[in-house]
C-alpha cells in the first residue's frame, strides 16, 4: 500500500496502545485486528497517500467540491467498487480523498489518481478521463454531464487559490474556475458558452442561435443545465440528420 501499511500499523498500533498487545503477539495479529477494524471489503481503498490540508486558514471559501466536510459516496477504485464510503473531492490538486468512519479516521487518504476509475458524490458522477490533450488537464476528473451519440459534454470543475496577509498570518481564499468540454470525433475541446460550441459546429449555428434565445433565460440562471440541454439537442440533430 502506498500509504505504507507498515505506517498504518504503526499508527494502529499507538492508537490502541502497547498494552493491548503481549511480546507472544505477531505482526499477522496487528494485520489481522487492521483488517477487523477497516473491514476486509474496505482494505483496499486506503491504498493512497496521506493527505494533510496545508491552507486551513481561508476567509470561510474552500478547496473541496460543496464543502469542507466528507460526504457519502461511491468509488471504482482499482478495480474494486466500494459503495457508501466518505469521499471529498480536492479541486485544488484534482484528488479524491477518504477516510474510515471508524477509529482509523485519524488521518486522511488521497487516492492513487490513475487508480480512481469514477466516483459520485452529493448525487454527481465523475469520470477519469485519459489522453485529452487539454492544456491543463491531459487526465484528470470531470463531471459527467451528457453522453450522445456523437457528442458528450463533461464539466471541469477546478478551483483557484489566492492569498494575502492578514493579522493570523497568510489567508487564502479560493474561487471557482470551472469551464466544460465537449467531446466530438473523438476530440476534447475547452467551451464555455453557446458561442464557442457553434464555433467548433459552424453547421449548427443556426440552430445552436435559435436554441439559445428560447434558452435565454436558463443560461443565465443555470448555465451547466443549459449547456447539457443545448448538447444533447445538437446530438438529436445529427441522429436526426443522419435518417
Amino acid at each position: 500500500m502506498s500509504l505504507r501499511k507498515p505506517k498504518l500499523i504503526f499508527l494502529l498500533f499507538t492508537f490502541i496502545g502497547a498494552g493491548a498487545f503481549s511480546q507472544n503477539n505477531s505482526q499477522q495479529k496487528i494485520f489481522e485486528t487492521y483488517d477487523a477494524i477497516v473491514g476486509l471489503d474496505n482494505t483496499g481503498l486506503f491504498n493512497g497517500t496521506e493527505f494533510t490540508d496545508l491552507f486551513l486558514n481561508t476567509d470561510g471559501t474552500f478547496r473541496y467540491f460543496n464543502g469542507f466536510d466528507y460526504s457519502k459516496g461511491s468509488v471504482k477504485y482499482n478495480g474494486q467498487f466500494y459503495p457508501n464510503v466518505s469521499l471529498k473531492y480536492d479541486l485544488l490538486e484534482d484528488n479524491l480523498l477518504t477516510r474510515s468512519d471508524d477509529n482509523l479516521s485519524i488521518f486522511d487518504v488521497k487516492l492513487i489518481p490513475q487508480f480512481v476509475e469514477s466516483f459520485s458524490i452529493y448525487g454527481k458522477t465523475f469520470v477519469r478521463l485519459h489522453n485529452t490533450n487539454l492544456p491543463d488537464a491531459n487526465d484528470g476528473f470531470f463531471e459527467e454531464g451528457f453522453l450522445g451519440n456523437e457528442m458528450s459534454l463533461y464539466t471541469r470543475h477546478t478551483k483557484k487559490k489566492k492569498d494575502r496577509a492578514s493579522k493570523r498570518g497568510v489567508q487564502y481564499r479560493f474561487l471557482d474556475d470551472n469551464y466544460y468540454v465537449l467531446k466530438v470525433n473523438e476530440k476534447y475541446h475547452v467551451v464555455r458558452k453557446a458561442k464557442d460550441v457553434w464555433k467548433l459546429l459552424p453547421e449548427r449555428e443556426q440552430q445552436i442561435r435559435e436554441f439559445s434565445k428560447t434558452y435565454k433565460a436558463l443560461s443565465k440562471s443555470d448555465p451547466r443545465s443549459f449547456m447539457v440541454k443545448l448538447v444533447d439537442h445538437i446530438d438529436g440533430l445529427g441522429q436526426n440528420t443522419d435518417q
